[in-house]
């Protein structure tokens, strides 16, 4: 995150996943103009392997899906870019496989929210909400400060709102 090399801090697999899916719901609720207090690795509750705060305000639950999709779709892209197509063939996973395995590993709370939009939307079961392409799009467009938003949380593991912002404004510095 700064110019000076650091030595790498081992990390898990699953804070590797986890960094980045906690990564793109930050930036999502900053791009929105959300109040991000801190995204951290460290669980709060059983079943949780991070947690993106943001202060509470009353938001359109449409707003709210966009996040919820971002964080897998993170999750799912930092796989399906870092796993040689090689090994994707050989244990036969589609990118919809790791997609779907991202939303079903990346916690309830995410996919809670998101049927909790659809319901209110009035959504049917087999129709696809707009949510996740509005997410897919952002993720695209800002996966390097997301990258930053990552590498910062794998090595302190909590940052604040203003240091991912700072990465979202290019600052190259989460400290």
């Amino acid at each position: 995150m700064t110019d000076a090399p650091h030595p790498p801090t081992p990390c898990s697999r699953e804070d590797r996943l986890t960094a980045w899916h906690e990564a793109g719901h930050a930036v999502v609720y900053v791009l929105q103009g959300r109040s991000l207090r801190y995204v951290t690795l460290r669980p709060r509750g059983t079943g949780r392997a991070g947690f993106t705060a943001v202060r509470p305000r009353q938001v359109d639950l449409s707003s709210v899906a966009v996040v919820a999709h971002a964080g897998p779709l993170a999750q799912a892209r930092h796989i399906l870019d870092t796993t040689d197509a090689v090994e994707l063939r050989r244990e036969d996973l589609t990118a919809e496989d790791i997609t779907l395995d991202a939303y079903l590993h990346g916690g309830h709370d995410d996919l809670g929210l998101i049927a909790r939009a659809r319901r209110a939307y009035g959504l049917p079961a087999r129709r696809a909400d707009p949510w996740a392409g509005i997410a897919r799009d952002l993720i695209n467009r800002h996966w390097p400060q997301i990258g930053h938003v990552a590498t910062g949380l794998l090595e302190h593991r909590t940052l604040t709102g203003r240091q991912v912002r700072a990465c979202l404004a290019g600052a190259g510095s989460a400290h």
